[in-house]
């Protein structure tokens, strides 16, 4: 093969061949292209599953590793959301929002599962990717909104308050763990906070997967935390379900430390 690197685009002349040879040549170019972007696709994921936020204990975990016999309906409400939500439509899913009164459920473990199962079936254009999952807990959220505010040195840079909610409003899902173990300074600020949140994944038609120990209403709840309003909203982006998770603590039961 030769190349004219003098004409734009530069231009490839090949020795004439048979059909038979072009064709196998073809074939082994297009095989080449797709192992290349293969290894490109198997990269992104591992870099994603690293920096989307997922826990580190919890971030090689699926599925098909728990228990299916504990919280055997919230796993299935779960395990139907991960395998029905579409990458390239993600506006199709509705929100999903797990709640239990007690700790150490599995709240935390099935929304990883949902992250990685989102991550490990992406196969798109890795050339043109982003991350489609963003897994922030609730006091990881409020510490980075707040370090916005701080003053440094000169010469020193921090993100904006506005750079952090505009990942959180584009991102193709959004996963709020652990919403309520914030130590707020005021409710004010939480409420100006999260209702920045909904409002921007509501307008954007993005769904957003959440998890917490507070109830809807009433006192310690997420109208406290969040404010009526932004809860409103919340519970219509679920489409007015919420998967509730009850019973003993599977660290006790596994007697896991």
């Amino acid at each position: 093969m030769t190349t004219f690197y003098f004409v734009e685009p530069p231009r490839e002349i090949r020795a004439s061949e048979c059909p038979e040879c072009q064709e196998k040549s073809e074939a082994a170019e297009k095989d080449a292209t797709e192992k290349e972007r293969r290894l490109k696709v198997l990269a992104l994921r591992k870099s994603w599953l690293d920096t989307c936020g997922i826990p580190p204990v919890f971030r090689d975990t699926r599925f098909k590793d728990l228990d299916s016999g504990y919280q055997a309906r919230p796993q299935s409400v779960c395990r139907k959301w991960a395998r029905s939500f579409m990458i390239e439509d993600p506006r199709a899913s509705r929100s999903l929002l797990l709640y239990s009164a007690t700790p150490g459920v599995g709240k935390t473990v099935l929304m990883s599962c949902i992250a990685g199962q989102v991550i490990d079936e992406w196969d798109g254009d890795p050339d043109r990717a982003r991350c489609p999952v963003r897994f922030v807990s609730g006091p990881e959220l409020v510490r980075r909104i707040r370090a916005t505010f701080d003053v440094l040195p000169e010469g020193q840079y921090h993100e904006r308050e506005v750079d952090v909610y505009r990942q959180f409003a584009r991102v193709n899902v959004l996963m709020l763990d652990d919403v309520g173990k914030e130590q707020p300074r005021s409710y004010r600020f939480t409420q100006e906070m999260y209702w920045y949140i909904i409002d921007a994944r509501v307008k954007a038609g993005l769904p957003i997967v959440i998890n917490s120990r507070r109830p809807l209403t009433g006192e310690d709840s997420l109208e406290e935390l969040m404010g009526v309003d932004t809860v409103d909203r919340l519970y219509g982006m679920t489409g007015g379900e919420i998967t509730e998770l009850s019973g003993s603590s599977y660290r006790k039961m596994k007697r896991i430390s």
